[in-house]
């Protein structure tokens, strides 16, 4: 008996020659159908046409081609039907050509175009211009990672080059597109020169002998872009030289240097961008020095530097950056050696977070700007509004010549504050301020403290106001010349403690404003007060090439209590001058030491002229005084 593929073989063979015999050059034949088995006698294809125009053995010229391509083994899956007006066929080359027009149905996709090649051995279509094929599935998802909503209607992508091949193998069709390829898929838009497309092959029939459908409606596996790819969606811009998406994983990755124009109006970059799962993933290249970045605008200092911004961009640079999509804005976390520049300030921290609204949408709105426009237009990138800033983990903010440090940082640029939490500690030239909260506003830093802590501000050194005893004040000798001032201490300095301070940075001068509890201590002083200002002017230090900070004044206010070298001064207010060496006391002065007591309303103390100006209050009539200490009687 004979075996079935030998039959097959037989059978295809015997059409052929009848074909053949039918046909003679003035003789075309009308309506033919022509099959074609391999080797194993499965069927290969099967041509048919409306009529045939024998010209050799070899070409068969067709009109009305209609040709059926099979998988050629036992799953016996219809792999596509291909259709043109017109066609040559190589019979022994089993290949046909033709410069007319072509459609071609496969499982789950059309492909037209306009001139076009078959090759029957090596399973491969060419066609050579104006193509366009559709396929019965969407990508709208790929850069944002979206989930179309269950039930809702089906998406289609279509796709136009000029030139396409597609290959067929057991189990994947592979489509390669080239030159001025455009993808386009419901909201989202891909332009490249090359684009392969993977999809899954009808399986055809069972072992059982049961159908399988032709196709599912996700059996595009893979898209691999190259060369100038650039694609728009939901608003995002991004531009790559190598894009790979893997549609059922839901996953895109993008290489050579990708960028995102993002909705919000902010700008990613990196060495790799990879979504997935409604999420954005850029990451930096350590071994080319490259870092992922962010740049958005209108951020303005992140709203603690106020007028003095010069640069409304803000540029983040970071390890990793993941940014994702909720439904009240954008979300951006940076990991690793974070980097923060904007205007004037300078931030670094392990970790941060930002948190941008949804831009407003209006006639004027250019966020969707074509990159080119983007690129060269700082004003185009606008952001709905950066909301807030979170920075964790060894934050260091550096303006000018202050720095700030903290455990933590959280900006609110709308609201153009900030907030230092976890040991946070400000410095300015020689100015030190701790605390266990500070608030920053522009121009303006509110220290605040816990209920059993207070706020330490170290400031530059007091001179020693030096003066002894109060030999004016006294029947002591004015003979014998005042002990001079003792030096100062290397490193001395000023310590001021309080509840809360504010400190107010003005052009020329800057005020520290402590209230609730406050207390001085420095070089030959202490002093105890419900008040001090205290201003500080900037110095500039030649050798250091940098202004440093120098107290101007200190003034207490409410039950103010000076203690120096033995002398406590009581009063309503105090002021020290630092920089002429001057202490004035005002309202129910009392000073007391080791020489006797003085009472008055004003007090004046001189450094370095040995003298003492006690007045007393004219608008009452009270006078100074002075109480000495007991004089006892010279012993026998």
């Amino acid at each position: 008996m004979l075996s079935k593929s030998l039959l097959r073989s037989i059978a295809g063979l015997l059409c052929v020659c009848t074909l053949q015999a039918q046909m003679t050059p003035s003789a075309p034949v009308q309506n033919f159908r022509l099959p074609r088995f391999g080797e194993n006698g499965y069927t290969q294809w099967v041509l048919q046409g409306g009529k045939g125009i024998y010209d050799s053995a070899e070409q068969i010229r067709i009109e009305d081609m209609a040709l059926r391509v099979y998988s050629g083994d036992e799953r016996m899956a219809l792999e596509m039907t291909m259709d043109s007006p017109e066609a040559t066929l190589l019979t022994t080359e089993s290949r046909a050509v033709s410069d007319g027009p072509i459609e071609i149905v496969g499982a789950n996709f059309k492909v037209s175009g306009v001139g076009w090649t078959w090759n029957g051995l090596t399973k491969e279509i060419e066609v050579k211009f104006d193509v366009v094929v559709e396929f019965t599935q969407g990508m709208a998802g790929m850069l944002t990672g979206a989930v179309a909503p269950e039930g809702a209607a089906v998406e289609r992508t279509e796709i136009h080059s000029r030139r396409l091949l597609l290959q067929t193998t057991a189990d994947a069709y592979h489509f390669t597109f080239t030159d001025s390829v455009h993808a386009a898929s419901g909201e989202m838009n891909l332009k490249c020169e090359v684009l392969m497309a993977i999809a899954d092959a009808p399986q055809g029939k069972q072992s059982d002998g049961s159908t399988v459908g032709g196709g599912t409606i996700d059996s595009i596996r893979q898209l691999i872009a190259t060369d100038q790819v650039e694609i728009q969606q939901g608003g995002h811009v991004l531009k790559a030289g190598h894009a790979e998406f893997r549609l059922r994983e839901q996953a895109a990755e993008f290489t050579g240097n990708p960028e995102i124009w993002a909705a919000s109006g902010a700008y990613l970059s990196g060495a790799k961008i990879r979504s997935e799962e409604g999420l954005v993933f850029v990451t930096g290249d350590a071994d080319n020095n490259g870092r992922a970045q962010l740049i958005v605008s209108q951020a303005e200092g992140l709203g603690v530097l106020g007028a003095q911004v010069e640069s409304t961009e803000t540029i983040v640079l970071a390890d990793s950056i993941t940014m994702r999509e909720l439904d009240a804005g954008n979300q951006f976390l940076f990991v690793g050696s974070v980097e923060v520049m904007s205007g004037l300030m300078m931030m670094y921290s392990n970790q941060l977070t930002l948190f941008a609204d949804q831009p407003a949408k209006d006639a004027a709105d250019t966020t969707t700007a074509a990159p080119e426009q983007v690129a060269g237009d700082a004003e185009i990138l606008k952001v709905g509004e950066v909301r807030r800033v979170e920075a964790v983990g060894a934050v260091r903010i550096e303006q000018d010549n202050k720095v700030a440090t903290s455990d933590q940082a959280i900006f609110y640029p709308q609201e153009e504050r900030a907030e230092l939490i976890g040991s946070p500690r400000v410095t300015n030239g020689e100015v030190i301020i701790t605390g266990d909260r500070i608030e920053l506003k522009p121009g303006t830093a509110v220290v605040h403290s816990d209920t059993d802590k207070r706020v330490k501000v170290v400031l530059p050194e007091i001179a020693d106001l030096g003066y002894g005893t109060m030999p004016v004040l006294t029947l002591q000798s004015n003979q014998k010349p005042q002990a001079p001032p003792t030096p100062q201490a290397p490193g001395s300095e000023t310590v001021v403690q309080s509840k809360t301070l504010r400190m107010i940075e003005g052009t020329e001068k800057t005020l520290f404003r402590f209230t609730d509890s406050v207390s001085v201590s420095g070089t030959n002083l202490h002093a105890l007060c419900g008040r001090l200002d205290v201003t500080a002017v900037a110095v500039q230090d030649a050798e250091a090439k940098e202004s440093q900070m120098s107290v101007q004044t200190i003034e207490a206010f409410d039950n103010v209590e000076f203690k120096q070298t033995g002398r406590v001064a009581t009063g309503d207010k105090a002021t020290i001058y630092a920089m002429e060496g001057k202490v004035v006391l005002d309202g129910n002065v009392v000073v007391t030491d080791d020489s006797g007591k003085v009472t008055g309303q004003r007090m004046t103390l001189l450094q370095g002229q040995r003298r003492v100006i006690v007045e007393g209050d004219r608008a009452t009539g009270k006078r100074a005084t002075m109480t000495l200490p007991e004089i006892k009687p010279r012993a026998e």
